[in-house]
């Protein structure tokens, strides 16, 4: 393919960009995250997408990047990605060249992993939200590598400070390198600018911050601050979310351990009061923190001027986790070796965002106090029930886990399976800097993909033992472990002929079955007698000032007949003088769906829309759009419910 000039340089790559839908069920289902077994959703604040990036240069192979909107990447729907797209391309694509990276949003639908674990902590596997992530990945690197044209990729990095905070400051302060960094919080923000020819198509922004702006006790699904900031970003390029044409901008995460978005922590003693701020109320604070990264992304977006060029490598490697032996260089001077899986008794406090009420940060024991497995996890003392790794064929938690370093031009991201806290990150990003002729200048982390396991900590943090430390999987070790292989990963990339590994062969995840469905089974829907579905159960006003909130209600049926994928459970249409256009959609982030059951099969659909002060004056009304269920002959029917306009001025 011949890449043509235009902006005055060289189009060098071939990009392609692509979104799909992965919200899932947003009712009586689980969110991920925050672990509270009965959690269950009731309705919808923001959609969630996965968003690829598929970059080569013109007679190489693919890179690809996917930022989804989820807690996390398990291994089950990793794989599973790559078995379909081997299925289309052969062997175009695998789990060497394609990293999945979550943001860690705690509000979108989960029960996706193979693994027990996360499956009691999410109360159970729900098949229809797995199904629907794994298409939905599927289909958005699908795009993207159709949509494949000329194009080039520009660089930025900038320091934005007053969007998180080191929740965890104790530990991080225990750090022998601290004072070498001006701030406990990790502020660089790294964005790529996607450009075909003449068109701009994409973005990614790398920031460390939790979406947790929206507590546990929150029961709409929603991507959370990076959600906020991902959908402003795409509304403000006018992004149509089609096939084709569709500006994609992902609000990727990177060593985010300990960073927090809610600015007001509570005492450091005090181990049951939650984080809050910096708003008035949690949606507020999601705003602000969605709000700020927006605008720094837009401000290095628009600036971004280095070019990256030269080759595209991916090294990738599979590593046991839980047994790998640590060479010197990494640790105190001394071989060690990593452990099997376990969790610490102050796992079970949680974290200053979101406290479970029981247990304390903190607690530790004498580091060679034990039994050979407490031996090997030093100052952890075991949490009961939480000995995941103790079936070694069986365990509760991936073991066996994924690297990648990915090398675009002069940009390098190091990409792993687990919440890194921003020393942890810092660390792994200056043992691949210290590895000769890779070409690389720039680094991001991206955390969270591909798997999920835990978290990583330094060596010093892991001693104090807090929430953090605690949930660091395979012991003092692991982030020395990572270590060692993100330099044999740097390795390769400086040399592919290189040997880092010796004669090893990497070994291979299990392709673990599926637990039994918890899905519930909608039988039928119901509405009153002389009711029909999508009939107003209490209208709007007939007048609402700029800055208010204008609210209908109908007579629905369950949302999870019909998951609205790549469509809308709603719209706010303003009349345009001759007909009503659709302005707002259950994707943006002003509106909200709530369902809630009346009596046995009835159900109510109430929704709202947060009218922005600066809204257009004219007449508006709101749509809802849905399936019911008929009980006897089991098929499910299209309606739809439309409110009374209504003057905003």
């Amino acid at each position: 393919m011949q890449l043509s000039l235009s902006y005055g340089q060289n189009n060098n790559y071939l990009i392609g960009v692509g979104i799909y839908d992965v919200t899932g069920q947003i009712a009586e289902t689980n969110c991920g995250g925050y672990a509270q077994l009965l959690h269950r959703n009731k309705g919808i604040r923001d959609r969630q997408y996965a968003r690829a990036y598929v970059m080569q240069e013109p007679n190489g192979s693919p890179a690809v990047f996917v930022c989804i909107d989820k807690w996390a990447v398990s291994q089950a729907v990793n794989l599973a990605v790559i078995q379909k797209l081997k299925s289309k391309y052969g062997g175009l694509f695998s789990d060497a060249n394609v990293v999945i990276s979550a943001t860690h949003t705690h509000l979108a639908s989960a029960g996706y992993s193979h693994y027990s674990l996360y499956n009691t902590s999410t109360g159970g596997f729900w098949k229809p939200n797995y199904d629907n992530l794994v298409n939905g990945i599927f289909n958005a690197i699908v795009r993207a590598n159709e949509n494949k044209a000329p194009g080039r990729i520009y660089y930025n990095k900038g320091s934005l400070t007053n969007a998180s905070i080191n929740r965890s400051l104790g530990a991080y302060q225990q750090n022998a390198d601290v004072d070498k960094y001006a701030h406990s919080i990790d502020d660089e923000m790294t964005v790529l600018k996607f450009v075909q020819g003449n068109q701009e198509v994409g973005m990614i922004s790398w920031f460390a911050v939790h979406p947790t702006s929206l507590s546990g006790n929150y029961k709409h699904n929603s991507a959370d601050n990076k959600g906020f900031a991902a959908l402003t970003f795409e509304r403000m390029k006018n992004s149509s979310y089609a096939t084709s044409g569709a500006f994609v901008a992902a609000f990727a995460n990177s060593n985010a351990g300990d960073m927090s978005p809610n600015l007001h922590l509570p005492p450091a003693n005090d181990h049951r009061s939650n984080a809050t701020g910096p708003g008035s109320n949690e949606e507020e604070s999601t705003k602000i923190i969605g709000s700020r990264q927006f605008q720094k992304a837009l401000s290095l977006y628009n600036n971004a001027h280095i070019q990256l060029t030269g080759s595209i490598k991916v090294a990738s490697r599979y590593n046991d986790f839980s047994n790998l032996l640590v060479a010197p260089e990494f640790t105190n001077g001394q071989f060690q070796t990593t452990c099997k899986a376990a969790l610490g008794m102050s796992f079970m406090a949680g974290a200053e965002d979101w406290r479970s009420g029981i247990s304390r940060e903190g607690i530790t024991k004498d580091a060679d106090y034990g039994l050979a497995i407490d031996r090997c996890h030093g100052e952890k003392p075991l949490a009961p029930f939480f000995f995941i790794g103790s079936n070694d064929n069986n365990p509760g938690a991936p073991k066996i886990l994924s690297t990648t370093l990915m090398k675009i031009g002069q940009l390098g991201i190091l990409a792993a399976p687990a919440e890194f806290t921003i020393m942890a990150g810092r660390r792994s990003r200056e043992t691949v800097q210290s590895v000769a002729g890779t070409g690389l200048e720039h680094l991001v982390f991206a955390g969270y993909s591909d798997a999920y396991a835990g978290y990583v900590t330094t060596r010093e943090e892991y001693a104090s033992q807090q929430y953090e430390g605690a949930s660091t999987h395979f012991g003092p070790w692991t982030l020395a472990a990572y270590r060692q292989e993100f330099k044999r990963l740097a390795t390769k990339i400086a040399n592919p002929a290189a040997s880092p590994w010796g004669n090893s062969t990497a070994p291979q995840p299990p392709v673990k079955s599926a637990p039994l469905n918890m899905a519930a089974h909608i039988f039928f829907d119901d509405k009153p007698l002389f009711k029909s579905f999508g009939d107003v159960h209490k209208n709007t006003s007939s007048h609402y000032a700029k800055g208010s909130t204008a609210k209908v209600v109908f007579w629905g049926a369950h949302p999870n007949n019909d998951l609205k994928t790549n469509s809308t459970y709603l719209t706010v249409e303003r009349w345009n003088g001759s007909s009503w256009q659709a302005v707002y959609y259950d994707r943006d982030p002003i509106t909200k769906l709530t369902w809630d059951r009346n009596g046995v099969a009835n159900s109510h659909i109430t929704v709202e829309w947060c009218i922005p002060a600066n809204e257009a004056s004219g007449y508006y009304r709101i749509r809802h759009f849905g399936k019911w269920k008929n009980g006897f002959t089991g098929k499910l029917k299209n309606y739809t419910g439309t409110s009374r306009s209504f003057l905003v001025n």
